[in-house]
């Protein structure tokens, strides 16, 4: 009976002090290159014509027991996203939600984003400059002018706004 004792305790004490249950769980994941030279990464050990294969030891992270909830972060990542438009479009995140039309009515002003508005500006001094311009011919400057148009009018699209 002693002896069992005896037994299990250094089991227990060979069990504790061993250097891989000490250590966090790592998983294999092996890194090769093709012979096209693409870098490849995967849980299975490379073909035998890979150049350069690696194996990189990365430390797993447990499951929560619950599963995995990432909602929060979700939700964050959705807002960071509509403030990022909104900032893009130089409107206040609240602007996002109305609908196009209702962005375009008469007499609601739409702030269009330094950018665009910059990018407005120089398309219309282009199609000034290419009207008044005799350098080329007739069908070159009437195509760079459409050309103008067609991006200024993508431009107006992306506010609401109908030219």
């Amino acid at each position: 009976m002693r002896c069992r004792h005896l037994t299990l305790i250094m089991l227990f004490a060979s069990l504790l002090l061993s250097p891989g249950l000490l250590s966090p769980v790592q998983a294999q994941v092996y890194k090769w290159t093709d012979a096209e030279g693409k870098v490849h990464y995967g849980g299975a050990p490379p073909p035998a014509d890979a150049q350069t294969p690696q194996t990189l030891d990365i430390p797993s992270q447990p499951t929560p027991a619950g599963g995995v909830d990432n909602t929060r972060q979700m939700r964050r990542a959705t807002q960071e996203l509509r403030e990022l438009r909104a900032v893009n479009r130089g409107v206040p995140v609240s602007e996002l939600d109305r609908s196009r039309s209702a962005r375009s009515k008469k007499g609601d002003s739409v702030s269009i984003g330094y950018e665009d508005q910059t990018r407005i500006d120089n398309l219309n001094r282009e199609i000034q400059r290419v009207s008044s311009s005799s350098f080329g011919t007739p069908a070159s400057r009437a195509g760079e002018i459409r050309a103008a148009k067609d991006q200024l009018r993508q431009i107006y699209r992306k506010y609401g706004i109908e030219p």
